[in-house]
């Protein structure tokens, strides 16, 4: 006589697909009487069974769909990854459309590399978190303790104020030359503080939100400071290497790590003609530093942010912190320490962050169960609507009901948006106007 019986849901951990575990209990058959019959021994054998897929046929094939308008309204090439996760396993999404190259017409590879832009910010913001749980900093330390003298009203700027960008200083990057000028000029970090100190404050630190490049920086040397050793070293070693994020890293130079998404700008080769692509891929990202420096992979974005929320990177109290929201801005974008907090068209709340940076657009949008993440090698003037397509595509479909993020013990409701813009690397929301006749989208 052989009976079943089913056990709670396990994960098949090299699929990555939700698995049921069935116990087959093998019992002999013995005769009445028989010294076996009142203890008789059994067999007990264990088997995976696959679970049904936790994402249907027909999600998959609109998320491809929503992907290929990704490209056929403004990008040369785009990857994105959904991850959905569970008690009864996980599954996941990953689509690629357009070329990676538009001069070989290469198609994209789903591990492409990238410059996540933005998207760096939360790696930088947990490595310091991570030093403030040590007690190796507080939050409420002041600029002028960690790096004293570099900047003018230092003593009034606190760490928690630069991680949530309401220390007043100005972005750096918009009183920057492009890019394309000098792509393989290298910029030291007192630089880039000195062109924000001769733009001057925007606002009283504390006393209003704006994202601000200058504030990463700034975190990234106290990094330093407190370690004496270069904040990219213990961002690997902190986060970067005990996550298994082998696609992820950050280089010194120009180089980018094969396979790569190819990035272009859309330049005038001459007053008034057409803009043709420029190849933008390498370029030196000190001009970045500290807040826009990695490079990654759809896949290793989306493992950050599922390893982040079930507390492998920060301890309970550092990540209870990172997730209060500070201050809420004129979009209804709630700043954490890092992450910020979004409310989707369909009323979903997620924790988010994006990207942007010549060439690139990125995107990485997180609820408890689903984690979804965007690259494009953008080309065209706004190629956002069809990227926050595809998020919301991901984020509220019909036949479910999603359940919201950890929040740090607030709970804010920021007003609904059609979409979040980002800070272009050349100032302004979305993209600046031409410069110099020639640059559209640096």
């Amino acid at each position: 006589m052989t009976s079943k019986r089913w056990l709670a849901p396990a994960t098949v951990g090299a699929a990555g697909v939700g698995a049921l575990l069935l116990v087959q209990v093998l019992q002999p058959v013995v005769w009445p009487g028989s010294p076996f019959a009142a203890g008789a021994p059994t067999r007990v054998v264990a088997q995976m069974v696959p679970a049904p897929p936790r994402l249907s046929s027909h999600e998959r094939a609109h998320l491809q769909h929503v992907l290929d308008e990704v490209v056929t309204e403004g990008s040369s090439g785009a990857v994105a990854q959904l991850v959905e996760t569970g008690k009864g396993g996980s599954d996941s999404w990953t689509g690629v459309a357009g070329v990676a190259d538009r001069s070989t017409g290469a198609p994209v590879d789903p591990d492409a590399h990238f410059r996540i832009a933005s998207l760096s910010k939360p790696f930088v913001a947990a490595t310091l978190l991570q030093l403030v749980g040590e007690g190796r900093a507080e939050l409420d330390d002041t600029v002028e303790q960690h790096l004293p003298g570099l900047v003018d009203g230092g003593a009034q700027i606190t760490l928690e104020m630069l991680l949530s960008h309401t220390s007043g200083l100005f972005s750096y990057n918009r009183a920057m030359p492009p890019v394309v000028e000098d792509p393989l000029r290298r910029w030291e970090p007192a630089e880039l503080v000195e062109i924000a100190e001769e733009q001057g404050p925007v606002f009283e630190p504390g006393t209003d939100v704006a994202y601000s490049n200058i504030n990463y920086v700034l975190a990234a040397l106290v990094i330093e400071s407190i370690t004496g050793r270069p904040y990219a070293q213990e961002v690997r070693e902190r986060i970067i290497e005990p996550l298994g994020l082998t696609g992820t890293s950050i280089p010194e130079g120009p180089e980018m790590p094969e396979p790569v998404l190819r990035a272009y700008l859309a330049i005038r080769p001459a007053p008034g003609a057409p803009p043709e692509p420029v190849d933008i891929t390498e370029f030196d990202p000190s001009r970045w530093y500290g807040t826009a420096q990695i490079v990654s992979t759809v896949t290793d974005v989306n493992r950050f942010y599922t390893a982040l929320f079930e507390g492998e990177v920060l301890d309970e109290g550092m990540l209870t912190e990172m997730l209060k929201v500070r201050a809420t801005d004129e979009q209804g974008v709630g700043y954490g320490l890092g992450p910020r907090r979004q409310t989707l068209s369909c009323g979903v709340r997620v924790w988010m962050h994006s990207g942007n940076i010549s060439g690139y657009r990125t995107w990485t949008v997180h609820t408890a169960d689903r984690h979804v993440t965007l690259f494009q090698a953008r080309f065209a003037e706004d190629p956002d609507p069809p990227a926050w397509k595809l998020i919301e595509a991901a984020l509220c479909p019909s036949e479910r009901s999603a359940t919201a993020p950890p929040d740090g013990g607030r709970s804010p409701e920021p007003t609904p948006v059609p979409r979040p813009s980002e800070p272009s690397p050349e100032g302004g929301y979305d993209l600046p106007p031409p410069r110099r006749e020639y640059e559209l989208d640096s």
